[in-house]
């Protein structure tokens, strides 16, 4: 099954920002609502003082524990959305995390997966928001997972 549907046929809005010794969901949802963001896409570059990494387990349809990094952080690649769930922003981000763990090229280690939880150092990011449709998200009952609530396409 496919879902979806246009979400900006009033136009889209792109702002740039950053963020600075905080919450990484935390300032997001503040900028979602400050800016009336109800469907956006988020890109993320920077440094976190420590964050959390879950996955799906797909057996369960329920997270994993989360991996816990601490440290020096930094984005090597960073998206979120931004969404309504319960009548509030919701941010779902995904981040792959790179570490040193000694002097040389070969010490770097990498680490990705679903974003529960990221303290920022520096984080830059740009936001586009699209105009028009809110999006809003739901328990999927195939998958248990919250997802985007769009009409089905017949493809």
């Amino acid at each position: 099954m496919i879902t979806g549907q246009r979400v900006n046929p009033k136009g889209t809005r792109v702002y740039m920002g950053t963020i600075t010794a905080a919450d990484l969901h935390e300032s997001l949802q503040q900028v979602a609502t400050e800016w009336q963001v109800t469907a956006g896409l988020v890109t993320l570059l920077g440094t976190l003082y420590d964050a959390e990494l879950t996955a799906i387990d797909l057996d369960s349809q329920t997270r994993t524990p989360p991996v816990s990094l601490s440290g020096t952080l930094e984005i090597v690649g960073g998206h979120a959305t931004i969404s309504r769930m319960a009548d509030a922003p919701h941010v779902h981000a995904h981040l792959v995390l790179s570490t040193r763990t000694g002097d040389d090229m070969a010490s770097i280690a990498v680490y990705a997966g679903h974003v529960s939880k990221a303290r920022v150092h520096a984080v830059e990011f740009v936001l586009t928001a699209y105009d028009g449709v809110p999006v809003e998200r739901a328990i999927h009952a195939r998958s248990g997972l919250n997802l985007w609530k769009l009409p089905t396409i017949g493809l």
